[in-house]
């Protein structure tokens, strides 16, 4: 339970590997003085430390071990250039998992600053909880959100299913303190400052490398009055990029705009299709048919939540969809969206069911710019097509853009195919090379909302500059000389 994230490789491990490599002990701090001397101990004793939240994560931030052999070689080197944590354990220190979960308190909320402060091993639902007791919302929603934690958020860059109102992680903190093998380190605190660099900017997505977050002050927002969905149909994926590109460079924020693909939209339309019956499903075939026939051939949907804070949200929301009307989108109720929202945060729980029951189903993000967005969706859809039997074998590749901006929005894919049996590690290691080839030959980023951890750790290398490399490693060096923290995580130059 606390050795292991989410990613598919831990999945499968657990359930096909008898002798699983595990952390050689657990520690739950409940203050940021006990970390420090934890530190401290570990520094004194060489003993690794592993940073855990929620453990929600899902490329591989906890993995202590390298992947089977006889596996691609660029791939198996991405996570083997860490694997000297293992040699490392055997002949040198031992692994500590330090689970933040009982640092959950409420530190302070401020109701006329709109500010809160909270210790980072706090989880989702709590605090929310707390803060809408207060009329108050953080509106950091990711998939993750009932098994993740403010740390977690913070460690790894993460972006919320509401980032088009509230914005990502790194838009909502003001400060934090972190605890490194060095000392204690706190930004200065203020709205916004020009004192300098943004030292919390240091450690956000820094993934456990360089300090262990403690607490963090973040704004907090007014809940809205209400919430309205807008809904259309667009006749391919192209056309309905095209229109959240114009929605979103016209100015207009939706906390949700989820523009799926035609594979998505059919399962979303077989999941409803399953939960009606007699004249109910009559009328959908026709609607469908009629669709059709006016040459929704490839139909992707557009769902977009509006917060109502005032009477001026209702005409941005009428503004949205009098945009898609010209993008040719074809307004459907907005009650279509009700069996996505209802299960929005369950929907992890169905793909750890299918792993178990031999389906591979894997998800990878990425994003890049507007003019490019296309051409890499095309890319990754033909990669998989040319260099792997996936779609021979019956596999489904389904797509969304979501997390948009005014220059670029980001792709999140999700794969499904038959497990095959005796092969299940390796099979996932060749998609997800192929996958993480395509998006890095092709203009897009290696993560946008994922993090890095060890199943991208090769790409993001690649990635960064050198420059880049050598100045995050002249950090990790002064703030952790030892290299106790997540070693081997992040550069490895």
């Amino acid at each position: 339970k606390f050795a292991y994230g989410k990613s598919y490789r831990d999945i499968i491990r657990s359930i096909f590997e008898k002798n699983l490599e595990v952390p050689d002990f657990i520690l739950f701090p409940e203050k940021t003085e006990e970390i420090s001397s934890i530190l401290k101990i570990a520094v004194e004793n060489n003993i690794k430390i592993i940073t855990r939240g929620g453990g929600s994560n899902v490329v591989g931030a906890f993995d202590q071990k390298p992947p089977a052999e006889n596996v691609q070689e660029n791939f198996a080197a991405s996570v083997n250039n860490s694997s000297e944590i293992s040699n490392e354990k055997k002949n040198q220190g031992l692994i500590c998992s330090l689970n933040m979960e009982r640092m959950n308190r409420s530190v302070e909320i401020d109701e006329v600053s709109h500010t809160a402060t909270f210790e980072t091993g706090i989880y989702g639902p709590q605090l929310e909880n707390i803060l809408g007791e207060k009329g108050f919302t953080l509106g950091h929603f990711p998939q993750s959100f009932e098994y993740s934690t403010l740390g977690g958020w913070l460690a790894m860059s993460s972006a919320g299913q509401e980032s088009g109102l509230y914005g990502n992680i790194e838009d909502m903190v003001l400060w934090i303190k972190v605890v490194t093998p060095s000392g204690i380190i706190e930004n200065i605190d203020f709205p916004r400052h020009a004192c300098g660099t943004g030292l919390q900017n240091l450690f956000i997505g820094s993934e456990g490398t360089l300090g262990v977050i403690t607490e963090a002050k973040v704004r907090i927002h007014k809940k809205p009055l209400k919430y309205i969905w807008k809904i259309a149909l667009f006749k391919n994926f192209e056309t309905g990029s095209d229109a959240v590109r114009e929605i979103i460079q016209s100015g207009i924020h939706p906390s949700i705009m989820r523009l799926s693909n035609e594979k998505e939209t059919m399962m979303f339309s077989l999941l409803k299709k399953s939960e009606k019956k007699g004249i109910q499903t009559f009328l959908e075939d026709f609607f469908k048919n009629r669709l059709k026939a006016k040459g929704y051939k490839e139909p992707c949907i557009l769902m977009m939540r509006f917060a109502i804070r005032n009477s001026s949200d209702n005409k941005i929301a009428e503004t949205a969809m009098d945009i898609s009307k010209l993008k040719n989108g074809f307004p459907l109720p907005s009650a279509v969206a009700a069996s996505w929202e209802t299960s929005r945060f369950s929907l992890p729980y169905l793909r750890d069911a299918l792993i178990k029951n031999n389906v591979l189903i894997d998800t990878f993000e990425t994003i890049t710019y507007w003019k490019n967005q296309i051409n890499l969706y095309n890319k990754v859809h033909n990669s998989l097509n040319t260099k792997t039997d996936f779609f021979t074998k019956g596999g489904i590749l389904l797509c969304h853009i979501s997390h948009v901006y005014e220059t670029g929005g980001s792709l999140y894919f999700t794969m499904m195919v038959k497990q095959e049996k005796g092969n299940e590690l390796n099979q996932w290691l060749n998609l997800k090379q192929v996958v993480s080839d395509s998006i890095f030959e092709n203009g897009g980023a290696i993560s946008h909302h994922h993090g890095v951890g060890k199943d991208h750790q090769f790409w993001f290398n690649k990635q960064i500059k050198s420059g880049a490399s050598k100045l995050f490693l002249a950090v990790k060096n002064h703030l952790d000389s030892e290299n106790i923290l997540n070693p081997g995580k992040l550069c490895n130059e």
